[in-house]
């Protein structure tokens, strides 16, 4: 018996349309999509549109800290483990039938790369979106949670649908990623101890898997986050156009890090890159409020 246990096969012979919109729910828990919300709430805080009431800057850290830990944990127990993904050729098949732009999307969506235990997008699902339910203060707590409880469920039913993992691969890679919530919102609390942890964390990655790209770039958000905050070890709460001022300056800074690093540099690269990047989305805001007054 897979480690689908007969659930991944049965899932994946769903028709076509139905596995595109899955394609596209599964974006929810990628990490381009999570990283962005976290640091946005981190940029903007409290002056985000509804959503900003009570998000203070220290939150808007542990959020993005949270989105690295999920990244190095996944990462590093893949390394660990290195369990493949199942064969989805079904779905992958799919695309000959499907219109550009869609084709491209889709396959780049379906075929999955890398060891597949446990499931990254469940891990990044609990960890971002328990994430966001804790920091925010818009409505009910229950609300909040249960909108996250939905967001997991659906995020990690798109990755069987998908063919991409398997149902243990989601189940362990859900409930690690509460373990580590837990930990990080009761005992770690702190921005610092946070990033501190997702450099420990990345550090286990390296010695299990050696030095990849992935595993390199799992250290840089750990030590990128870990020496920001404990230089700045407060950020000022934002103006609304300094909080603007710095989501712009964010969005081009995170643009040339992300060209530097497509460029395909060595894996030591690649980690000193991911720490720089790191480091200056969360020194950004100082730049930004500074060029809001100067404006």
């Amino acid at each position: 018996m897979s480690r689908g246990v007969g659930v991944t096969e049965l899932l994946t012979e769903l028709p076509t349309a139905v596995l595109v919109c899955f394609a596209v729910l599964t974006q929810l828990g990628d990490f381009w999509f999570v990283a962005t919300a976290s640091l946005l709430a981190y940029w903007l805080g409290s002056t985000t549109p509804w959503l900003g009431r009570g998000l203070t800057r220290e939150r808007g850290a542990v959020l993005v800290g949270l989105v690295a830990a999920a990244a190095a944990v996944s990462l590093g127990l893949k390394a660990v483990f290195a369990f493949p993904r199942p064969s989805n050729a079904a779905v992958v098949s799919a695309t000959a039938g499907l219109p550009w732009p869609v084709a491209p999307f889709y396959e780049s969506v379906v075929s999955g790369r890398g060891y597949g235990f446990p499931s990254g997008h469940a891990t990044s699902a609990v960890l971002s979106w328990g994430g966001f339910a804790w920091a925010l203060r818009v409505g009910r707590r229950r609300q909040r949670y249960a909108v996250a409880a939905a967001a997991v469920a659906v995020i990690s039913l798109s990755r069987l649908v998908l063919g991409v993992h398997y149902l243990v691969d989601v189940v362990a890679g859900a409930a690690i990623a509460a373990a580590v919530l837990w930990l990080a919102l009761t005992r770690l609390r702190t921005p610092a101890r946070l990033f501190a942890f997702v450099t420990v964390v990345g550090a286990i990655g390296v010695v299990a898997g050696g030095l990849t790209r992935d595993t390199a770039g799992a250290v840089g958000l750990g030590v990128g986050g870990l020496a920001a905050w404990s230089v700045l070890g407060s950020v000022p709460e934002p103006t609304r156009r300094g909080g603007v001022a710095t989501a712009i300056l964010g969005a081009l800074w995170l643009a040339a890090v992300a060209a530097a690093v497509l460029v395909g540099p060595p894996d030591p690269v690649v980690g000193l890159l991911t720490a720089v990047g790191t480091a200056g989305a969360l020194s950004l805001p100082l730049v930004g409020e500074r060029v809001a007054k100067k404006a």
